[in-house]
């Protein structure tokens, strides 16, 4: 199915929001409740990752299955 806003483009937006700090979870129920088409978790963390191997994002791990977010800035 075709996204008229890129997946990227919706988490970039929810974590400058959020002070360029949030939890994964969090994170993707902003994400899902903000879209008008299914976003499975398996998408929404290669996402993520597609993110962070580009150096827009950073994510550590708190705990076990607990992320923390982190927004590095736009890649010139």
């Amino acid at each position: 199915m075709w996204r008229s806003v890129p997946l990227y483009n919706i988490i970039l937006d929810k974590i400058r929001k959020n002070n360029n700090n949030i939890r994964d979870d969090d994170l993707f129920k902003e994400v899902k409740n903000s879209t008008n088409y299914e976003v499975s978790y398996d998408d929404f963390l290669k996402a993520l990752m597609a993110l962070e191997i580009r150096g827009y994002i950073s994510v550590s791990l708190i705990k076990e299955n607990v992320r923390m977010i982190t927004y590095l800035g736009d890649r010139e």
